[in-house]
C-alpha cells in the first residue's frame, strides 16, 4: 500500500513539474504550436526562471558581461540630480543635502545612493524586477531598502490581489503584500504585511500595457545560452579525450621502450621532451592523431551573435570579439545601442529616481531642513532635472566638433550639450569662472581662455571698452 502511495505521489509530482510554465522549455515547441504559451502579463513570475537568470547571471560568463555591460551603460557611476533653480543660494542648499544624504540613503548603512541605482538597475535585468521601500530613518530623513522579487507574496488570494500586488476598483495600484523577512528562512514561517504603494516602488521594464510583474532580461536567450555552453564543453571534453593517447606501439617483445607494466597487466611507457630513444628490431611508434574542432569558432560566433540581439547589445560589446569589426560598423552599432541606453535609462529615472526624490524633499522640508518655497513640493520637483552618465565618445574630435557647430547654429543650446556629457552647465560655468580668475591674479595665459586665445592658437583680439 504505501509503495502504491509513493508511486502515485512521485507521478503527480512529475506531472506538476511537466505542467508548470517554463518558456524556454515552450520555445522548443513553438513552431509546432503543440502547446500553449503562458501569459506572464498577469501572472507571478516564475521561481525557477529567476533563479536560472541569477546563476546564469554569475556562472556564464556571456551573461554576467551582458549584466554587467547592461549596469555600466545604463547607470555607470550614478544618475545624478540636476536642479534649476533660479535662487543660487536655494540651489546649493538642496545640492548639499542631496549629496549629504546620497552617502547614507542605504537603510542598512553600507551602500550609496549611486551603488543602490547599480544594483536596483541590476535587478532589473537579471529578476525583471526589483522592489524599493521608502522607510524614514531615526532622524527623520529617508532611507531606501532594497528588496528582490521574492519577498512579493504570490499566495495572497483576494479578487482585487494578482501576484501579489494589490488594485483598487479603478485598476490602480494600491498597495504590495511583502514578506517581513526572507521568504527562505529555515527558522521562521513566512509572514507577509500590507505595505501601500506611497512606501514602496516596483521597478520594472513592462513590455505590455497592464503587465503587473518582471520578465528577466535573459529570458529569451536562457536556452541559446545553456546550448553555448554544453557545445563548449562537449568540444573541450572531445579535445582531453584525443590528448589521453599520445601513441601506440607495436612490438613483438614484452616490454616495449622500457615501458612500466600496470597492475592489470598493460604495459604504459611515457616520452619527454628531447628524448632519444633506440627502438628494438620488430618496434614501431605510431602517433594519434587528435580530433580537430572544425567550426567551432564559426558556430560560437554564430550564438553570440543571437544572443547580443537578444539582448538589445552589440556583439563587440557582449563578447569582445574585435577581429571582424571596422570602425563604420561598430560605429552604427553604437549610434543604435545608445538610443537603447537612452530609452532604458529614462525610464529608470522615472521608475526610481523621480519617486526617490519626492519622498525625500517632502521629508526634509518636514523636518525643516530645506525651506517650503512659494509654489510647495511641487516648485521643486519641477524645477529638477537628471544626468545620466555619458556615453563614451567614438570619435571625440568629430563629436565635439559637431557639437560646437550644432550650438553656433542654434541647434542646440549650451546646456543641452552639457548635460548630454552628463553635467550641470552652471556647475561648468562656475568652475570656468574660478579658473579664470585664478590664472588672471597668476598672470597665466592659457590655450584654454577664449578671451586670450583663439581657437587656432593666436593671441585674441582685445574688446575695448567703450567710454560712456
Amino acid at each position: 500500500m504505501l509503495n502504491w502511495l509513493f508511486r502515485n505521489r512521485s507521478s503527480e509530482r512529475r506531472g506538476a513539474v511537466r505542467s508548470a510554465p517554463d518558456l524556454p522549455r515552450e520555445r522548443r515547441n513553438v513552431g509546432l504550436w503543440t502547446e500553449p504559451v503562458p501569459d506572464y502579463s498577469r501572472v507571478a513570475p516564475n521561481p525557477a526562471i529567476r533563479n536560472r537568470a541569477r546563476y546564469l547571471a554569475v556562472s556564464s560568463a556571456v551573461a554576467a558581461r551582458a549584466v554587467q555591460a547592461f549596469v555600466d551603460n545604463v547607470v555607470g557611476t550614478g544618475i545624478t540630480l540636476l536642479p534649476k533653480i533660479e535662487d543660487a543660494s536655494l540651489k546649493q542648499r538642496l545640492l548639499r543635502a542631496w549629496n549629504a544624504w546620497c552617502e547614507i540613503a542605504d537603510a542598512d548603512g553600507l551602500l550609496s545612493l549611486y551603488v543602490l541605482q547599480a544594483l536596483a538597475a541590476r535587478l532589473m535585468f537579471v529578476d525583471g524586477e526589483c522592489f524599493v521601500r521608502l522607510l524614514v530613518g531615526e532622524d527623520g530623513s529617508l532611507r531606501l531598502q532594497l528588496l528582490p522579487a521574492e519577498f512579493i507574496d504570490t499566495t495572497v488570494t483576494r479578487d482585487n490581489v494578482i501576484a501579489g500586488v494589490e488594485f483598487n476598483s479603478a485598476g490602480r495600484r494600491t498597495a504590495y503584500y511583502v514578506y517581513e523577512w526572507h521568504p527562505g528562512d529555515l527558522v521562521r514561517l513566512p509572514r507577509s504585511q500590507r505595505i501601500p504603494t506611497s512606501e514602496i516602488i516596483q521597478v520594472f521594464r513592462p513590455l505590455l500595457p497592464g503587465q503587473v510583474r518582471g520578465i528577466s532580461a535573459l529570458l529569451p536567450i536562457m536556452q541559446r545560452l545553456n546550448d553555448l555552453d554544453q557545445f563548449d564543453r562537449a568540444t573541450l571534453v572531445k579535445q582531453k579525450t584525443g590528448a589521453l593517447l599520445t601513441g601506440f606501439i607495436t612490438t613483438p617483445g614484452d616490454n616495449p621502450l622500457g615501458a612500466a607494466k600496470a597492475e592489470d597487466g598493460t604495459w604504459t611507457a611515457s616520452l619527454e621532451p628531447g628524448t632519444i630513444q633506440r627502438l628494438s628490431p620488430g618496434e614501431s611508434l605510431e602517433f594519434s592523431d587528435p580530433p580537430e574542432t572544425t567550426g567551432y569558432s564559426d558556430f560560437a560566433k554564430t550564438q553570440l551573435r543571437l544572443i547580443a540581439s537578444g539582448l538589445g547589445l552589440p556583439y563587440n560589446v557582449l563578447s569582445g570579439d574585435l577581429s571582424d569589426t571596422s570602425y563604420s560598423s561598430a560605429r552604427v552599432g553604437l549610434i543604435e545601442f545608445r538610443k537603447y541606453i537612452e530609452a532604458l535609462q529614462w525610464q529608470f529615472i522615472h521608475l526610481f529616481c523621480r519617486p526617490v526624490f519626492r519622498r525625500w524633499i517632502e521629508l526634509e522640508v518636514l523636518r525643516n531642513s530645506l525651506p517650503l518655497p512659494e509654489g510647495g513640493i511641487r516648485a521643486y520637483l519641477e524645477n529638477i532635472s537628471w544626468a545620466p552618465p555619458a556615453m563614451q565618445m567614438t570619435d571625440p574630435q568629430r563629436e565635439v566638433d559637431a557639437m560646437v557647430r550644432a550650438i553656433r547654429a542654434g541647434l542646440i543650446s549650451r546646456e543641452m550639450a552639457v548635460a548630454s556629457l552628463g553635467y550641470d552647465l552652471a556647475e561648468v560655468d562656475a568652475q570656468i569662472a574660478s579658473g579664470n580668475t585664478a590664472s588672471d591674479k597668476l598672470g597665466l595665459v592659457l590655450d584654454s581662455d577664449p578671451r586670450k586665445v583663439s581657437q587656432q592658437g593666436n593671441p585674441a583680439p582685445q574688446v575695448k571698452e567703450e567710454k560712456s
